[in-house]
Formats: structure tokens, sequence, C-alpha cells
């Protein structure tokens, strides 16, 4: 029985079709998972609100878990620098023959993701669907040339990855990561690039946070962590852009074509975040500095009046104390002693039968 399911000399082995390759990234999808699930709740407790409350809470909530969507999502995904070619390859070293694949570089924060996907799936025996992640982060220096155990986190993968048997074309395309000399130094590049913009990018989430708090007690405090949201998004997405500029850019070479990666949705998803960010931000400021009444109620749904209402007692012995002011007044007049014997017939009524 110890031998069942086996395929000597290698570990237990089941029916071959019910491995899967692994298609999305854990944290592509746990995200916006999660942040969904925060929606949905927040949607069933919508309709037991009325009227322009409705609206405003469903605005604000649905805009909040959008923007906190957004910043990490694009703090852990792999959509910074991205390109695809469908291309005719060897599929394995010592190999003949060659297989019709689909070739993904997906670039990120932490490190790449080249994906390798036949064209049909089932090529040469087996399937062909691979999906191979390559970090630089953990820790995120350089280390020593070659693949030893002083060498970058980006190296010592590779040099894993060649031991596992790897399909030729992943190897290819990563190889040019692991070059550290003379103007090839693009594992540099992207990781100091990414070193600089996920920072950028927490402290984007720090404010996000802050912008959330202050939002229940001040408009005006929110819209400025907002703002200073905005410019770090958009100081992020510039910074990436800067730091990845190489001389010759990356251009990979494949046998029907050429990989040459540009910006993907988490730079432009960044970006745009950034500047709609930055408008909203804007208006609301000025808005609050033309007219804060209302603003106010457009944030709470009714003025400070109607939320606070003043008790009739408060109102009548308010009225009682400017009338005795102004009875005050008239006493500093010459012919004021009658006044004053008023006024303290005045003050008496106030006091004793709050009229």
């Amino acid at each position: 029985m110890g031998n069942a399911f086996r395929r000597q000399p290698g570990p237990s082995l089941y029916d071959i079709d019910n491995r899967t390759p692994v298609s999305k990234d854990f944290l592509e999808v746990g995200i916006p998972t999660a942040f969904g699930l925060i929606a949905f709740s927040f949607l069933l407790i919508i309709p037991g609100i009325r009227g322009w409350k409705r609206i405003r809470f469903t605005i604000k909530t649905f805009s909040t878990l959008w923007l906190g969507t957004v910043i990490l999502m694009c703090n852990f995904g792999y959509g910074w620098y991205t390109d695809t070619i469908v291309s005719q390859v060897r599929y394995k070293p010592y190999q003949k023959g060659e297989v019709q694949v689909e070739i993904g570089l997906h670039i990120g924060l932490r490190g790449l993701n080249i994906t390798l996907q036949g064209i049909p799936e089932f090529q040469m025996g087996e399937q062909i669907n691979y999906n191979e992640k390559f970090r630089w982060n953990d820790p995120w220096s350089q280390g020593r040339h070659g693949f030893g155990p002083y060498a970058g986190k980006f190296n010592q993968d590779f040099r894993a990855a060649q031991y596992r048997g790897t399909p030729y074309p992943i190897q290819w395309l990563a190889g040019y990561f692991t070059t550290d000399g003379e103007q090839i130094r693009f594992g540099r590049k992207f990781r100091l690039a990414g070193w600089y913009t996920h920072i950028l990018m927490w402290l984007g989430f720090a404010l996000y946070l802050i912008a959330i708090i202050t939002s229940q007690f001040s408009v005006c405090y929110a819209a400025v962590s907002l703002l200073w949201l905005s410019i770090i998004l958009i100081m992020a997405s510039f910074c990436y852009g800067v730091i990845i500029i190489n001389d010759p850019p990356l251009n990979i070479p494949v046998p029907s074509g050429r990989i040459t990666p540009r910006f993907g949705w988490s730079w432009h998803l960044t970006c745009s975040t950034g500047i709609v960010t930055f408008i909203i931000s804007v208006v609301v400021l000025v808005m609050h500095r033309l007219n804060s009444k209302g603003l106010a109620l457009l944030r709470d749904g009714r003025s400070n009046a109607e939320e606070y209402p003043v008790p009739e007692l408060y109102k009548s012995e308010n009225e009682g104390i400017s009338r005795a002011e102004e009875r005050r007044s008239e006493i500093d007049k010459p012919d004021g002693l009658g006044d004053a014997m008023s006024f303290e017939i005045v003050i008496v009524d106030n006091k004793y039968s709050m009229q």
C-alpha cells in the first residue's frame, strides 16, 4: 500500500487532471474580496437609512472602500510594468521541438511574475500553464554577484528555479534581471523603484486611515488629509517612472518578436486615483472656504441648528438677558432712576417667572 499512486522514485502523484496551476496572486484576489465583503455588509443596511442620508452614506462608504482597495492592490500587485506576447519557443532545454505559448512579464514593487500558457494548454504530452514568481524583497539588498548564499533574493530564486527544471522561456526572461554590470542593471533599477514606491504607498495608506478618522468630526481636516494622500500617490507614480529609466531600455527578444514592457494597470490606477483625489480635495477645501455651512449641511444632511435645537426654556432666558442688558444701558442716563427700579423688576421676573 505504501507504493499506491506513487511513480518511483518521486512523491505520490494522484490523477494528473486534478492538478491546477496558480493563475492569480493570493493578495490580488484576497484584498478586493475582503473589501467586497465589507461593501456587501454595508449594502444590507442601506435600505434602513432614509432620505438624503442614504445617498450620502452610500457615496461616502463606497468611495472610502474603493480608495483603500486601490492603495493596497497597487502596493502588492504585479501590474506596474507589464507585457505579453505569443511566440513559438523551445519548451525545455535538451528537448526537441517547439511549442506555441503566451509569455507574460508582470513586474511589481516586490518582484516580478512570469506566466507561460500553452496554446493549446496541453502540448508535448503535458500541461503548459506556469506562473513563476521571483522576488527581490525580504531582504531588499542587492547582495553579492552570483547565485550563492550571499547573493540577492532574486538570484537565489532564479537558481532554485533552474534546479526545479523551470521551462526555458521563464529562465530566459528572468535571466535579464540577474545581471548587474555595465549598463545591464534592470534588476537593480526595478528593486530600487519598488523600494521607494512601496514606502510612499504605505505612507499613503496611513493618510487614508487619518482621513477616515478626521472625516467623522471635520470635513476640512479630512480634505487636507486626502490632499496629502493624492500628492503621495502622484509622487509614487512619478518616483517609479523615473527610477526604472535605463539606457538601454528593457527589451527582451523572443523568436517571434520582442517583449517591451510598458506601464501597467497598477501604475495607471495609482496615478489616476491620485489625480482624481487631488481634484476632489481641492474642490472640498474651496467649498469649505466659501460656504462652510452649506458644506456641513451636505455632509450631515442637516444644519447645526436642526441637529442641536435650543430648548424653549433657554430661549426665554436668553430673551430676558437681552432685555436686562437694554435696561442696564438705560441706567447710565441722568434720569435713569426709575429705569433702574424697573431693571431690578425685570431681573426678578426673569429669574423666577422664566418669561
